[in-house]
């Protein structure tokens, strides 16, 4: 298997090519993600990790559009991105001011062809970003990483995790990151 850790800072992995902008980190790859085409071969990877990066890039939409053009194109058929943001809906998001897009779980269900297909046959209003983009990705697996203070309270036995879901639905501060697979599905 191929794999890019794309973005790694200094979360460098044996089993990885390890890629980022920043020099100091001692990538194998000085590559910035905002700047597309990548040096790598259409369907080249098998896996993709990004760690903390999306949510970096992509203020304006054609930037954003074109990295996960770019995702796309470089990760075989059924290859698969991980994908680490901070929730929005945490101090960790807002606090960086360099982060300038948040995710939800819809982002990238909009990115998923036969999600599109479905709002299509259904004439539902959302944005058939799939077609737009060129892209098909289907989420496999996705979860929520809780604050610290919650997972105490858990650990505790103070709250039950159904309790924790309904909270995180309504309160800040309580998922601190959304941790996303994506599997990229071939041809378009």
């Amino acid at each position: 298997m191929k794999k890019l850790n794309l973005g790694c800072g200094f979360d460098r992995r044996d089993d990885y090519v390890n890629a980022d902008n920043f020099k100091e980190c001692n990538p194998e790859i000085l590559i910035s993600t905002r700047e597309t085409k990548w040096l790598f071969e259409d369907n080249e990877l098998d896996h993709i990790l990004t760690k903390q990066v999306l949510e970096h890039v992509g203020k304006d939409y054609e930037e954003f559009r074109a990295i996960m053009k770019e995702l796309y194109r470089i990760t075989k058929n059924q290859g698969t991105i991980e994908i680490h943001v901070p929730h929005f809906r945490h101090d960790t998001f807002w606090s960086d001011p360099t982060h300038v897009r948040a995710f939800t779980p819809l982002t990238f269900q909009m990115m998923s062809k036969s999600q599109n297909d479905e709002w299509i046959r259904r004439k539902a209003n959302y944005s058939m970003i799939a077609y737009e983009m060129g892209v098909n990705f289907e989420i496999i697996n996705l979860a929520q990483v809780y604050d610290t203070f919650w997972l105490q309270k858990e650990a505790k036995g103070e709250i039950k995790r159904d309790e924790l879901r309904q909270i995180a639905g309504r309160q800040w501060n309580v998922v601190k990151e959304l941790q996303i697979t994506l599997k990229t599905i071939k041809p378009f």
